[in-house]
């Protein structure tokens, strides 16, 4: 997967403070399939080599998208960084960081990078810039909060995180229970 060249980025960012150490928070964050367990729109997190940078996944979302993921940086117990697209061209680069508030309480971060023109490439000029601040990227915000969300619900609870328990985002899901 490549990054795609001459194209415009805009940086989404999630934070939550986890009532958790930073030990429990990296040793969820950095498990394989994680997803299925934290991510409000992930039906299915398939894993295709699980190896620190070298790791490898799939997301399939309750809406049938299916995105790849390759990790690009990978430090214990701080975070990690990837790529997340088609098979071709990314349409995100995304970032997460730990930061320990206390010994009892850490933060996390998740930055996303995006690429709308990308994302919305079928779409013409005029039409994918309306679609993009009217549409895509507040969808955006609102997908990076309930995956931060998500991953504090997990943590905190040991429960695993419903379909669209923090709102629905036509992006990602779908509106029926399955």
């Amino acid at each position: 997967m490549e990054l795609p060249k001459n194209t415009v980025s805009n940086k989404i960012s999630g934070v939550t403070i986890i009532n958790s150490d930073i030990d429990c928070v990296w040793n969820v964050i950095s498990t394989p399939s994680i997803l299925e367990k934290t991510h409000p729109y992930c039906k299915i997190n398939s894993v295709h080599n699980w190896d620190k940078i070298n790791s490898k996944d799939t997301i399939l979302y309750y809406n049938g998208i299916r995105l790849n993921r390759i990790f690009t940086e990978w430090t214990e117990k701080k975070g990690y960084s990837l790529i997340i697209g088609n098979t071709k061209t990314a349409t995100a680069i995304v970032e997460w960081n730990l930061e320990p508030i206390n010994p009892i309480k850490t933060k996390l971060t998740i930055d996303i990078n995006v690429f709308p023109d990308v994302a919305l490439q079928r779409y013409n000029l005029l039409l994918r810039t309306i679609i993009k601040y009217a549409y895509f990227l507040p969808y955006m915000r609102h997908y990076i909060q309930t995956v931060c969300k998500g991953f504090k619900y997990y943590i905190e609870t040991n429960d695993l995180v419903k379909k669209n328990q923090f709102g629905y985002n036509p992006l990602f899901s779908t509106k029926a229970n399955k």
